[in-house]
């Protein structure tokens, strides 16, 4: 921009004595903003920059997506180096945090960023001009839900935006929950007769994952405490009925099966194998860090979080000791002698002891348990400033979630080809646990959370079923409170307080 600056000043020196007209020139900004999205070309880079949203997980201050939902669970201790390091994060893990928080203001601009990005792909391309078009705009679609889909669950109301906003509209209010789901269903709906079955680039939305989360978020709306608390128009058991069509769908499409080792799910070499449905991708991209703006790194910073401190091993390369396995799931697994379930989630000091580490770093909140879905294994990374650049993609959508699903819709009186039993004990059977019959609603609760550790899903899942003050009351949890996040204090202000807080923030 200073070059800009100075050439246009040259210029307009060298012209004195020239036609007035000379001077008339069209604002550049204003033109190439107007004039971008002419091509399938164009639009495809506008689609790529909305999927980039997906990944940040540090923008000018760390706020990891995934860290914000396991913190509060009882699956996850924060740890790291201790309180003082990264308070922000020990205050959603004991829910002692503040609308001043800054990771949770970066989870709201994260969501923001995304819907911003997904709205002029929408908005822009022509869905006459040809079916890849249409693809792309349902691609917008299912992305502006997934955003939707996670603010809407972190937040509750918030701000429901569908088109590019001009300066007198920007301090929007709060929408209703259940208007945000309302357009959630209508984006998705919208997305799936236009996606592709199997897409060209793994990494893009296919009409599975439109549909696992469609029925997804059918089955929120069921659950006991969304249902109550926002007044969906349906009764349960629709929803129940329209969730279980969705996971139906899905099934038998024929494209996912579970994988044989349970082990494998997380493994690099089995990224966008068969059992997922959606993946948020990672890369090495050999650029090292850019502490002042995390948006421009491909790599998974989480997976540096989440290793051991202070160890030095040709296996496993040294964290930050940050989302450490709890002794209570440990003991989970334990009770239910799910071993291979066990040690495809975690690995403990036997493990680093095995692989020739010492002298790891045990502050407060130690619990002797990292997280594998997490490792920082050697191999994923090779660039000078490793942290930056771990490959681990994230597992959003999968088979076996879409299975444990459609049992609890099945449960919860909805209709399907099978018994809840089926779905449900496949999933089982994957690690050679006795199948249960008359699966009821706290066989699935068990489930979900065995099969789904540390994957962010348990403190939704306490929250919606209503459990969330009975399991966490003992870490903070607070009825009434902490089913839902603060809303950010700056983004208040910002608003010139056309936001809202959360109830006793």
């Amino acid at each position: 921009m200073k070059s800009i600056k100075y050439i246009f000043i040259t210029l307009v020196l060298l012209s004195s004595g020239c036609a007035d007209d000379w001077l008339e020139l069209e604002p550049v900004g204003q033109k190439l903003e107007s004039n971008f999205y002419q091509t399938e070309g164009d639009i495809y880079q506008g689609l790529i920059a909305a999927y980039s949203m997906l990944q940040p997980k540090y923008f000018s201050g760390w706020s990891s997506y995934y860290f914000l939902a396991n913190f509060p669970s009882d699956d996850s201790e924060v740890v790291g180096g201790g309180p003082g390091d990264r308070p922000e994060y020990t205050a959603v893990g004991d829910f002692s945090m503040l609308p001043t928080n800054a990771a949770v203001l970066q989870l709201w601009r994260r969501g923001y960023y995304g819907v911003y990005r997904a709205n002029l792909v929408i908005q822009n391309a022509d869905p006459s001009a040809s079916q890849t078009s249409r693809e792309y705009i349902a691609e917008a679609k299912f992305l502006r839900a997934y955003f939707y889909f996670e603010l809407v669950r972190f937040f509750g109301d918030v701000p429901l935006i569908t088109a590019q906003l001009t300066p007198d509209e920007y301090n929007q209010e709060r929408k209703p929950a259940r208007q945000v789901y309302q357009q959630i269903v209508a984006d998705l709906q919208a997305a799936i007769p236009d996606l592709a079955v199997a897409p060209s680039e793994s990494y893009r939305a296919t009409k599975g994952a439109a549909q696992a989360l469609l029925g997804k978020a059918y089955l929120y709306m069921a659950s006991p405490y969304y249902y109550n608390t926002y007044n969906f128009e349906l009764s349960r058991t629709e929803y129940y009925q329209l969730a279980a069509n969705q996971f139906d769908s899905v099934i038998k499409l024929g494209q996912y099966e579970l994988e044989p080792n349970y082990d494998d799910i997380w493994s690099y070499e089995h990224e966008h194998g068969q059992e997922s449905i959606f993946e948020i991708e990672y890369a090495n991209i050999a650029r090292g860090g850019d502490w002042g703006n995390g948006r421009v790194n491909g790599g998974n910073i989480d997976v540096q979080m989440c290793g051991p401190r202070q160890i030095s091993t040709d296996t496993l390369l040294a964290g930050w000791g940050f989302d450490m396995v709890t002794q209570d799931l440990i003991s989970a697994y334990d009770a239910e002698g799910d071993t291979e379930r066990k040690n495809g989630t975690a690995y403990g000091e036997a493990f680093l002891n095995s692989i020739g580490a010492s002298g790891w770093d045990q502050n407060e909140g130690y619990t002797g348990w990292f997280s594998k879905k997490r490792a920082p294994w050697a191999h994923l990374t090779w660039d000078s400033q490793a942290e930056w650049n771990f490959e681990t993609n994230e597992r959003v959508i999968r088979y076996a979630d879409v299975l444990l699903m459609m049992a609890e819709a099945i449960v919860g009186g909805a209709t399907a080809p099978q018994s809840a039993d089926y779905y449900f004990n496949q999933v089982r059977e994957r690690v050679d646990l006795v199948p249960i019959g008359g699966v009821t609603m706290e066989d699935i609760k068990k489930e979900r959370r065995l099969e789904l550790a540390m994957e962010g899903f348990r403190f939704f899942d306490l929250v919606r079923w209503g459990d969330a003050a009975t399991e966490l009351g003992e870490r903070g949890f607070v009825q009434g409170k902490h089913e839902v996040f603060p809303i950010p204090q700056q983004e208040i202000i910002l608003s010139e307080y056309a936001l809202t807080q959360n109830a006793n923030y």
